[in-house]
């Protein structure tokens, strides 16, 4: 917010700037009579403010891109750690479905291996965010 106001002081500035010039070219002109050099010299500060301006939209065109990629950079980056963690989920849900068919004591060794095989997976998605 600062920045935006600081900004707009810079501008208001800018403005002043080139209507205290126009007033010190016309008060110069006061000796003569034309008003053709005042339309002139009214119209170069007109379209000295316009540029002003357009300049000034111009940066915040650029801010909004920027920011817009900023935005979408981070929505990227959800989304793919959401697809991590629901990858982590799957293979926690494929371990307990393999376990629950596993009985008995004589089965212990199994579901040491399966447990061991889901750990594996999961530490592979782990290491493919650490990647990242």
């Amino acid at each position: 917010m600062t920045d935006v106001a600081a900004r707009e002081e810079k501008l208001i500035r800018e403005i002043e700037k080139e209507m205290d010039k126009l007033d010190q070219t016309l008060a110069k002109m006061d000796e003569t009579d034309s008003k053709i050099k005042h339309f002139i010299e009214q119209e170069k500060a007109l379209h000295e403010i316009r540029t002003i301006i357009r300049k000034e939209h111009k940066l915040e065109k650029l801010e909004e891109k920027d920011a817009q990629h900023e935005i979408d950079a981070v929505v990227n980056e959800l989304e793919r750690e959401e697809s991590l963690i629901n990858g982590i989920n799957k293979e926690v849900e494929k371990l307990d479905k393999t376990l629950s068919k596993i009985d008995g004591d004589e089965n212990r060794v199994k579901s040491y291996f399966e447990q061991k095989k889901a750990l594996h997976e999961i530490r592979e998605i782990v290491k493919k965010v650490n990647k990242l």
